[in-house]
């Protein structure tokens, strides 16, 4: 149990004895360093941090970053709960044991095979199509065609959506699965590429949503991919990250010390 100070901002932990002031229990509860811990208050606070003016433009490029990937999530999984042509994704997911509760609690959509169905989608709601290109949302053609038609297209198509999130739930991109078999259409699984916000050797699918389960059974499960995740998390099996099938980084074992020191490998 805790006992926190509000006028002097001070807290102990009478379990573990640990202490300090708001940032290092921001730091405890969140698993993060203190710079972090300095901005995640700050933004709390509607406290604008003093940043050099490289900094400044790359934290304005990321904020419409995540603008743009929360609307997407929005955009999949709304179309997957309510268009008649998402039923066969929706049969799909329920035939690997999802419930709807489920789906709903990961947010898990669809994007049917269109060329730029969510690209234009953002274009109208004032996002900038540059903004697009760089949240990996979109691609640009390297020519384009007679008339320009398709000069720019959805990255995901015909594919079930999982988005990506940090360990605050903020969405940095997505995996989007092929529903459907179709060599011309890239691999089973295409992920955001790099981008400022996303980094696949810095993230751990499902964290967001283990971390305090972790903490409290004392280690942590790695598996493979975010459908073993999903799954695990829906039987009580909480303390369950996935590496999305890329190799185990030094990055990730630095996020997991965070919250322990004990992992399980399921791969």
């Amino acid at each position: 149990s805790f006992m926190v100070n509000r006028e002097r901002q001070i807290w102990h932990c009478f379990g573990c004895s640990k202490g300090g002031d708001i940032f290092s229990f921001v730091q405890e509860i969140e698993g993060l360093e203190f710079i972090e811990a300095l901005k995640f208050l700050a933004d709390k606070a509607g406290i604008e941090l003093e940043r050099r003016e490289g900094t400044q433009i790359d934290s304005s490029k990321k904020n419409r970053i995540k603008q743009i990937n929360g609307e997407a999530a929005r955009f999949y999984h709304h179309f997957l709960l309510r268009m008649p042509v998402s039923r066969p994704a929706y049969v799909y997911l329920e035939s690997r044991g999802l419930s709807e509760k489920t789906i709903e609690e990961w947010q898990i959509g669809f994007i049917p095979v269109q060329w730029d169905l969510l690209t234009q989608y953002l274009l109208k709601k004032g996002y900038g199509i540059e903004d697009l290109v760089d949240a990996g949302i979109t691609i640009k053609r390297d020519q384009t065609n007679s008339g320009g038609k398709h000069r720019y297209y959805d990255r995901f198509r015909g594919r079930i959506m999982f988005p990506i999130r940090d360990v605050h739930a903020g969405i940095l991109g997505f995996t989007g699965r092929l529903l459907k078999e179709d060599p011309s259409a890239g691999g089973k699984y295409v992920n955001t590429p790099q981008t400022l916000l996303y980094d696949k050797s810095r993230v751990l699918f499902g964290l967001d949503k283990a971390k305090q389960e972790i903490r409290s059974r004392g280690f942590i499960i790695v598996v493979e991919g975010q459908m073993d995740v999903i799954s695990s998390h829906q039987v009580g099996q909480c303390n369950v990250v996935a590496s999305s099938g890329t190799a185990f980084t030094g990055e990730q074992v630095a996020l997991i010390k965070r919250f322990t020191k004990n992992i399980r490998m399921a791969f």
